[in-house]
């Protein structure tokens, strides 16, 4: 065999959207004299790599980009619109698991038709029932239609069906989608199974974690281009910087669009009696540069400009952090952390900072509410501007959940246990 598995020379593939319904038979019989109206759509251009034999290659990149697309042409569906693509060995493609399974048979029945697309004989096929059956987690359900299966059941078969054909090259897309954890760390026992054996593997997903812990290399494409090749964790970090970017953008976009909606609409997350007024909400970070993406563990300032107008004996100044679905996260207000306010004059400016040494959340869009009010009578508002600041997070480390510990693990070898006497023998 080469010592390239996969050769992938300026490669293009193009799509003819069409603008109309001229491409239709009825339309061409009812509209003869009419002409064709489409635009060319170019899901990859120029793509130029090759992938050595028993390498883990990794492509991610956002959804449409092209990742999907390339794999197709690798396995074969598509033909390229031009440059040249050569695949060296038997392939076995985990695309649109569970597509080609009949609905009236049984399990049973499709891990036969299944199997013999992918080249497995009627003999092997009964001597791993029992073996694909189990992997599947569907010892109950065998012999039941898979017109009864959810699309979570179907797809874990498919997955234990075609993992057992003797490929050399293996296309995967988005097979860590399939099942709960629990069947997701059998994905990964034979994505480590893959890697001891040798295999090429070329897999597509949007699981950072998973590239840079069983790739070998990873390609980043964007916008059917291909703009980073390397080792698996330096083009993850290149594209969290991409994302962290857009993300970026966004929000800044979003933040403009909700002053606009203010500006037409004044009472819509703006109230309060006036007599203090929040004119300026600032969030920056440690340089006190003003940011809007910040990353875990990362501190962040808050600062709050309040101009007085009516005279007033107190006020009392807080915020909350809430989540994109408006969900509260935390927050706090100046009397609660025992820090009491110099009452701005009228005409007069006070300005408030807020310092949070580290964020504990994950990757996120966040939405920041601030508020001015009485120390005495929380229920009068001065000023209150509802969600109006934003921020996002992106999430440099592994893990789950909304919150990151910022913990660390510590390893030491506990003395063994002494053996507990023997009361028979000391009755004796």
């Amino acid at each position: 065999m080469s010592d390239v598995a996969i050769s992938v020379a300026n490669v293009s593939k193009r799509f003819r959207i069409p603008l109309d319904r001229s491409s239709t038979l009825k339309y061409r019989v009812l509209h003869p004299r009419s002409t064709s109206r489409h635009h060319d759509f170019f899901a990859l251009k120029d793509i130029d790599f090759d992938v050595p034999s028993g390498q883990f290659l990794g492509i991610i990149g956002h959804n449409g980009c092209g990742k999907s697309t390339l794999l197709k042409l690798m396995a074969r569906i598509y033909q390229p619109t031009s440059g040249h693509l050569e695949v060296n060995g038997l392939v076995s493609p985990f695309l649109e698991l569970g597509v080609g399974f009949n609905p009236e048979l049984t399990a049973r029945e499709n891990v036969f038709l299944n199997g013999a697309i992918l080249g497995l004989s009627h003999r092997e096929l009964q001597d791993r029932m029992e073996e694909i059956i189990h992997f599947a987690e569907l010892e109950n359900f065998v012999d039941q239609k898979v017109k009864n299966f959810s699309s979570g059941m179907q797809v874990r078969l498919a997955f234990s069906v075609a993992i057992r054909a003797d490929a050399s090259v293996l296309l995967m897309d988005e097979v860590l989608a399939v099942g709960d954890a629990r069947f997701q760390a059998k994905c990964f026992e034979v994505f480590s199974r893959y890697k001891r054996e040798g295999k090429t593997v070329i897999l597509v997903t949007h699981d950072l974690s998973s590239v840079e812990k069983y790739c070998d290399r990873t390609i980043l494409i964007d916008r059917g281009e291909m703009i980073a090749d390397g080792l698996s964790r330096d083009v993850s970090n290149t594209y969290k910087r991409m994302v962290g970017e857009q993300v970026e953008a966004d929000v800044a976009a979003a933040a403009l669009e909700s002053i606009a909606e203010m500006e037409a609409d004044p009472t819509g997350k703006r109230w309060g009696s006036g007599e203090i007024t929040i004119e300026e909400v600032k969030i920056r970070d440690e340089l006190g540069q003003e940011r809007s993406t910040f990353s875990t563990g990362e501190p962040l300032v808050l600062e709050v400009n309040l101009d007085g107008h009516t005279k007033v004996d107190d006020v009392v100044c807080g915020f909350l952090v809430h989540q994109a679905d408006g969900t509260i996260v935390g927050g706090t207000n100046t009397q609660w952390d025992d820090h009491p306010l110099k009452v701005p004059a009228p005409g007069g400016r006070l300005s408030l900072r807020y310092r949070i040494p580290a964020l504990a959340m994950r990757e996120g869009s966040y939405r920041v509410s601030v508020s001015a009010h009485p120390r005495i009578n929380a229920q009068r508002v001065y000023n209150h501007h509802e969600q109006v600041y934003q921020f996002s997070i992106r999430n440099v480390t592994a893990g789950v959940g909304l919150l990151d510990f910022g913990g660390s693990w510590a390893t030491f070898v506990a003395p063994k246990p002494k053996p507990k006497p023997d009361k028979t023998d000391r009755h004796a």
